[in-house]
């Protein structure tokens, strides 16, 4: 019977052998992707990836390496970068109407200026060439023409047959691509422009047989760089926010993304459609994670101790129940919460004497929050105050105890001054989580109720997260990518400020212990 020196080892490296295979497959398919759509950074990033973690597996002394660098990879993938590009793009006018680049702007401009000259359909039909290239045929009258949108050929008029229906069934040197040959290479003739003998006039895909004619109305001057209305002749030339404009101040779309300094930070201090209702969003921001943490942490604090008591039992049915919150799904707590708390038809107001406008008023709207999140947080706080509480000292208690000392002192005096330290880097990271909990309010509120004088930009209890995210999304047309990156930049910074306190009262705690 065979025996393999190190057979031992040979669950490694079939699992090394697996993980860089499937990392190595993976670059091989990505990165001729990425580069086809000119994505040569995220190609660039894949392909010198994939080389470092080859090497670092592959070699026997890059011990330490092979644990932290895959985890420091992902890490620059989806968090440095996101956050450095959304860095960036705070400082441009990128929305919508200028998510391109000036080149593409000007072809979807010019694309989608053409208008259908008069009404008349031509038989059309997909072709193959003798080389195997896929081209449109097209009959106008006695002219018959051959080609795709880097241009055409003319072919004799009776180089292709028509049926009793006027559709092309035939064509000399070609093949007439059949119904399932269609369905594989139809994306590649939608929206698809074929040159004519006539300038700023084209052939346009009308449906399967047929094409029409259409006209461009606008037309871009490279030499001048300026954009001419053919109907008009009215000029529109490029002005510093990435767009094109006439002299009487008509504007053409889409725009270009260009880069704009420190406009959209005035923006947000500056005008007051903006500064005020952020002002508002701010205070809130800092108020609603600390009521979160603080009430969380005495609630928790207070189950704890009690569910620590020697004479109560029993204990682990309790503990069992109050970590059901915790092991539920977030998004199924909170919305079953939106439900109960619905101002008609709510479990919670019908328990209730009165109606209580949970949802709909701006005070009860942030105590509905607040509540929900207390539910919803307090046994994460009853789970690390207990273990908290049993490790501290019983010596120190016994010896107030010996002394005297009354429960209400030994708790305010020891077990919370004890508890407080050794929780404090936990409470901070709270904190900041609770901060950027985008997900409890735009569930449970929607942020709302709105304020009134924002225009629909932000709510009562809107925080920074939510508040850009209506920028971004929700409002007006223009959903302004670049000032809501400039928002969720000025909550990044905060944030950071709060995780660098975190790290730093941790190496304060690990002194002190």
């Amino acid at each position: 019977m065979l025996q393999f020196k190190n057979s031992h080892k040979l669950p490694a490296l079939f699992l090394k052998i697996f993980f860089l295979g499937g990392i190595n497959a993976f670059a091989l398919w990505s990165v001729p992707v990425l580069l086809s759509n000119s994505s040569y950074v995220y190609a660039a990033y894949v392909a010198i990836s994939t080389i470092v973690l080859d090497y670092i597996f592959l070699s026997k002394r890059f011990i330490a390496a092979k644990y932290v660098v895959p985890g420091a990879l992902l890490m620059v993938a989806f968090q440095i970068y996101p956050a450095l590009y959304s860095g960036y793009v705070a400082f441009t006018n990128f929305s919508v109407g200028h998510e391109f680049d000036k080149k593409t702007a000007i072809d979807s401009m010019i694309s989608n200026s053409y208008e259908p000259v008069g009404d008349t359909l031509y038989p059309m039909a997909i072709a193959r060439d003798d080389s195997g290239k896929n081209v449109v045929l097209i009959k106008n009258g006695d002219q018959v023409l051959a080609g795709d949108a880097r241009g055409i050929t003319e072919l004799p008029s009776s180089a292709v047959t028509l049926n009793g229906e006027g559709l092309i069934t035939a064509a000399q040197g070609y093949t007439i691509l059949t119904n399932d040959e269609l369905s594989l290479v139809l994306d590649q003739f939608n929206n698809l422009l074929i040159p004519t003998l006539e300038k700023d006039v084209k052939y346009r895909v009308y449906d399967l047989t047929s094409a029409e004619m259409i006209r461009a109305t606008l037309r871009y001057d490279m030499t001048g760089d300026y954009v001419e209305n053919l109907q008009t002749n009215e000029k529109y030339f490029p002005d510093k926010n990435g767009s094109f404009v006439s002299e009487a101040g008509e504007e053409l779309e889409p725009g270009w993304t260009v880069k704009v300094g420190w406009r959209n930070f005035e923006r947000i201090f500056g005008d007051e459609r903006y500064r005020a209702p952020l002002l508002r969003v701010l205070v809130w921001t800092f108020i609603y994670p600390f009521l979160v943490v603080l009430l969380t942490f005495f609630l928790g604090l207070f189950l704890a101790l009690a569910l620590n008591h020697p004479k109560l039992k029993p204990k682990r049915l309790y503990r069992t129940l109050l970590i059901i919150p915790y092991a539920m799904p977030g998004v199924l707590s909170i919305l079953t919460w939106k439900g109960m708390l619905n101002e008609q038809y709510g479990i919670v107001n019908k328990l209730l004497p009165g109606t209580i406008p949970w949802l709909s008023d701006p005070w009860w709207a942030k105590a509905a929050v607040i509540l929900v999140q207390l539910w919803s947080g307090t046994p994460y706080m009853f789970l690390i105050a207990t273990g908290a509480i049993q490790a501290l000292s019983t010596e120190i208690v016994e010896a107030a105890e010996v002394d005297g000392a009354s429960a209400q002192k030994i708790f305010w005096n020891i077990k919370l001054p004890l508890v407080v330290i050794a929780l404090t880097p936990l409470l901070i990271a709270s904190y900041a989580y609770n901060f950027s909990n985008f997900g409890s309010i735009y569930l449970l509120t929607g942020g709302g109720p709105v304020i009134l004088e924002s225009g629909g930009i932000a709510g009562h209890t809107d925080i920074l997260i939510s508040y850009t995210y209506n920028l971004a999304f929700t409002a007006g047309k223009g959903r302004d990518y670049g000032l809501a990156s400039a928002v969720s930049f000025i909550n990044f910074l905060i944030v950071a400020a709060l995780s660098f306190q975190a790290f730093k009262r941790s190496k304060q705690m690990e002194n002190i212990n």
